[in-house]
This record gives C-alpha cells, structure tokens and sequence, in this order.
C-alpha cells in the first residue's frame, strides 16, 4: 500500500503535484479510474479515484474521508546537532515511531545555530508516508530555551540531563491520559543553569537510562519510549 500527499484539497477533488504525480503514474504505474489513498498531512486519509492526468498534475476524486485521531501528544524539543545528516536521519526516525511536534532549542552548548527548516520538513513528509502514517508533525524555528520554557504548559514535562541519582524512570513518571514534552540537550549536556530554570518551571528530571547518548540517539530513545508508555 502506498499513500501520497497533497494540500491542493478543494471539496471532493484533490490535486497532486508534479512530484506526487510522477511517484503515481510514471513509477507505481497507476492509471486512470484506479484508486489510491491520500493524506493531507492534518491527520485525515482520502480513498480517490484517479480521474485525470493533465500538465503533469493527477486529479483525484474523494470517495471516502476518514479521520486518524489519536489520544495522546508527545512532543520533542532538542537541541539541533551540528552534523545535519544526523539531525536529518532524527526527524526520519522520529516521524516514523510517530511524534507530533519537534521544536528546536538554542542552549548554551548548542554548536548549530541555523536549520534548513524546508529540507527537514520534506524528510518529515517522505518519512509519513512511508511508514503509512496521515499526520505531519509541527516542526518549530530554532528558539532559546529561555522562551521556550517560559512557554511550555504542558502538563507531562520532563528534562533529561545527565543526573542518575535524581532522574526517574519513564514508566514511574509518566501520565498516559496527558500530552507530553520530553527535553533533549546538546551534546555536552544542558547547563546547570538550564536544568535549574527547566526544574523552576515545573519540568521533572527524566532518565533514558545509564548509557551516555548522542542527542539525536537521545531523542529516538525518548520518542520510542514515550509511545510504548503511552500505548500501554
């Protein structure tokens, strides 16, 4: 089964880009009058008709809409690393295990201080159909910690940071009923000061274990285990 993508969605008639198109008819070999599922990214699957092939554009007919909801939100926001590679492969991972939003922190260590932010959310979109999934998750502009954790309200809010006596596990801490934001820092670790401002503002100390971890290993771990809690 393959799922295509588009925001061109007027009424029951959904339009695919040139890309889309040539994934759709050139390589997958799909004619017209065949049915294919859509996804416009906000959580809704279309089943459509294929009814036309025109300037490289296919137009689809909506035959059925259903709406994927889920019950929970987990919520990642991590330091970006500077490789871009490795920053890339997390949001493909991250989509894949399922997420709902990444925002990006500038911390005290953090080496990278700019993103391709539309080259990541192409990786985010290839990365949701592949693995058959209908949502994009939000993907946030790189902000300081400061602000956001001034503005997190969240009421599942953790920090992991290097502290093995203090952190607790994720199976004690978590609520299963409550959205969650887990914070990942750079390479390096937060800062003292960061951790105490994150405790200040009512985030809970958090363990991924006793191995050292990669920020981007960091935050696969944190997003697979927060699903797994949340699925219990």
């Amino acid at each position: 089964m393959n799922i295509f993508y588009s925001d061109n969605i007027q009424s029951y008639i959904i339009s695919l880009d040139k890309v889309e198109t040539n994934h759709c008819i050139k390589v997958l070999r799909n004619n017209i009058g065949d049915e294919v599922l859509v996804t416009d990214g906000m959580g809704f699957l279309y089943t459509c008709i294929i009814k036309e092939v025109k300037n490289k554009h296919a137009f689809l007919e909506v035959i059925k809409k259903k709406e994927n909801k889920k019950k929970y939100f987990i919520h990642i926001a991590i330091s970006p690393i500077k490789n871009h590679e490795r920053l890339e492969w997390f949001i493909e991972k991250s989509v894949e295990i399922g997420i709902d939003r990444i925002s990006f922190i500038k911390c005290d260590r953090t080496l990278k201080k700019n993103i391709r932010m539309t080259r990541l959310k192409k990786i985010a979109i290839t990365a949701m159909k592949q693995s058959l999934k209908t949502k994009i998750p939000i993907i946030d502009s790189i902000i300081n910690i400061e602000d956001f954790l001034k503005s997190c309200n969240t009421d599942n809010r953790f920090i992991c940071y290097l502290n093995k006596d203090k952190n607790h596990m994720f199976d004690k801490k978590i609520h299963k009923d409550r959205d969650i934001c887990i914070l990942i820092g750079p390479e390096g670790d937060f800062s003292n000061k960061e951790v105490d401002l994150a405790l200040s503002q009512k985030f809970q100390t958090l363990s991924l274990g006793d191995n050292r971890l990669r920020t981007e290993t960091a935050g696969i771990i944190a997003c697979h285990l927060a699903n797994i809690v949340v699925n219990k």
